[in-house]
């Protein structure tokens, strides 16, 4: 078997980074979320959409885009929101989600727990 050697000097330092811990895991990525709105036109929307997600507990931060009609939603470290909440907090402000994707799929209707 051939094994190019630009390769094998790469295992190493691999190796190192997983055992010394300092590779990425999940638990130190931020959970995020992105929730699709039907009816989020303008910058008046996304400012009470905004206003409402951030009054949740363990949200970090909100990322409204009109044009593609969504709400990028960052939890604090780990901090757990469910999708439920979420999808709530943008009925309060009188938006209409129609999707949210997040670290356990993707939900098209409102979520029961």
């Amino acid at each position: 078997m051939k094994i190019s050697i630009g390769l094998l000097a790469c295992v190493p330092a691999f190796m190192l980074l997983v055992l010394d811990g300092s590779a990425l895991s999940a638990e130190k990525l931020p959970t995020t979320f992105t929730i699709t709105m039907s009816d989020m036109d303008c910058a008046g929307c996304a400012k009470k959409v905004t206003a409402k997600l951030t009054e949740i507990e363990g949200v970090a931060k909100v990322e409204t885009d009109v044009e593609k009609q969504t709400a990028k939603v960052t939890l604090k470290p780990r901090a757990v929101v469910s999708p439920k909440l979420l999808w709530e907090a943008v009925e309060k402000a009188k938006k209409t989600p129609t999707k949210i994707e997040g670290p356990n799929g993707i939900l098209t209707a409102k979520p029961k727990a």
